[in-house]
């Protein structure tokens, strides 16, 4: 799925473990997403894929900008 490079995405665990790249581009994903993630996934915790799963299942109603950093957040 390629949502462990979300660091909103990553169990507590491999959060550690998150390279400085891989935070930046969660951190661009919260940052640009942030409305989308308020509308769509209120109320889901942080941690083990969830928010980057609910932005991945709502991708068609997300805001074009906040779509991209979740595309460009998932490429290896």
């Amino acid at each position: 799925l390629g949502a462990t490079l979300i660091l909103c995405a990553l169990p507590a665990q491999a959060q550690t473990q998150a390279t400085p790249e891989m935070r930046a581009k969660a951190y661009k994903v919260i940052r640009v997403c942030k409305a989308d993630i308020q509308q769509f996934c209120k109320g889901i915790e942080y941690g083990g894929g969830r928010v980057a799963q609910c932005l991945q299942q709502h991708q068609a109603s997300v805001r074009p900008d906040c779509r991209t950093a979740l595309t460009e957040a998932m490429a290896p």
